[in-house]
Formats: structure tokens, sequence, C-alpha cells
């Protein structure tokens, strides 16, 4: 009978303490971008940028900056006695601005994320040429952090490049085996060339 007693006891308790073990939510303060960051994106969101080839122009048309936060899992735990995981949450910051082509399916997007992990945080900013899901470049950089572990960051730096006669500096470019076949940006001015074709590359007026 104590047997029963005891096995009784046992389950229940071990019902108690395996009914606790599912992930516990965290929630922390929110983190914004460093002000530094939001230079990266160097529009007001309702501009107009005109780029030309040697063929025929291109017209861009801002539709607005936007800044939000992003309720986000950022890490997650699993010490102490009893291995319960913590999933860790916060507001993280990010801003965006869509510039759509006027006479294509093209658009220009400009997109600010705050990141937190286990060892810090950082700011990164995507700079895409798009035109739907597959027709697709894009270049990611790091331009604020505070930890040193290596990012999904995907560019290439020239601290000048002529195109199209132009010279610009501090150029972060990437190119690819489809088009978009290359994407150039500088934190000044934005995008400011790409190339849609093996022999048609466009670039900022």
């Amino acid at each position: 009978m104590k047997s029963l007693i005891y096995i009784s006891v046992f389950l229940l308790a071990g019902g108690i303490v395996f009914s606790g073990c599912g992930p516990k939510e965290v929630e922390t303060e929110a983190a914004e971008l460093s002000f530094n960051s939001q230079a990266w994106i160097p529009f007001d969101g309702n501009e107009t940028v005109t780029f030309v080839s040697d063929e025929d122009t291109m017209v861009f048309e801002g539709s607005g900056k936007i800044t939000y936060f992003d309720n986000v899992r950022y890490m997650s735990d699993q010490s102490g006695f009893l291995n319960v995981q913590e999933d860790y949450y916060a507001p993280l910051q990010r801003q965006e601005l869509i510039m759509e082509s006027t006479s294509s399916k093209y658009f220009i997007r400009y997109f600010l994320e705050k990141n937190m992990g286990e060892t810090g945080e950082w700011d990164m900013i995507h700079i895409t040429l798009a035109d739907g899901d597959y027709y697709t470049n894009e270049i990611r950089k790091v331009v604020f952090e505070t930890d040193k572990f290596p990012k999904a960051e995907s560019f290439e730096y020239k601290s000048t490049v002529k195109l199209n006669g132009i010279t610009y500096r501090q150029v972060y470019y990437l190119k690819q085996e489809r088009r978009p076949f290359e994407l150039y940006y500088s934190k000044e001015q934005g995008v400011v060339a790409f190339k849609l074709s093996a022999n048609k590359l466009y670039t900022v007026l």
C-alpha cells in the first residue's frame, strides 16, 4: 500500500515538474536603431530618383519611409536546475523605404533592422533591387555592432568605381549570374547603379 502511495506522489510531482518545462517567455526592453545607422537610408521617403542607360530611362518614386517595431525572439536559454527553456523577446526597431519604378515591375527596397543575440546587438542594412521574388539582388551590410561575430553580410567594396563614365566613391556592390546582374550602393546617395542585362547599365542622375 505504501509503495502505491509513493508511486502516486512521484508521478504527481513529476507531472508538476514536467508541466512547467515548456518554454517560458521573457519580455525585455525595446531596442532602437542607433542614430548613425539611420543615415544609411539617405532619403526622407518621398523622393523621385532617375536612372539612365545608353538606351532609356527608369524613374523610381518613394512611397514614404516608415519606422516601426517587431516583437522578436532574439535568444533562448535552457540552463538551471530544471533545464527550463526561456525564450527572450523584445520589440526591435525597423526602418523601411520602398521606391517603385514608374515604367516596370522593378522596385528598390531599403530595409534597416535592429538585431540582438546572446553576445550583443547589431544593425543591418538591406538594399534590394527586385522584380518579384525570383529576380532579386540584395546587398546586406552590418552598420553597427557591439560584438565581432560573423553575420550574414553579402557585398563587395571599392573606394572608387567608374560606371558609364561617372566616378562614384565608397561603393558597396554585388554581382550575380542572373538579373539584376549588378547592384551598386553608396551611403551618401543610396543606389547609384544597376545592370538589368549583360549590356544595359543604369546610373543615377
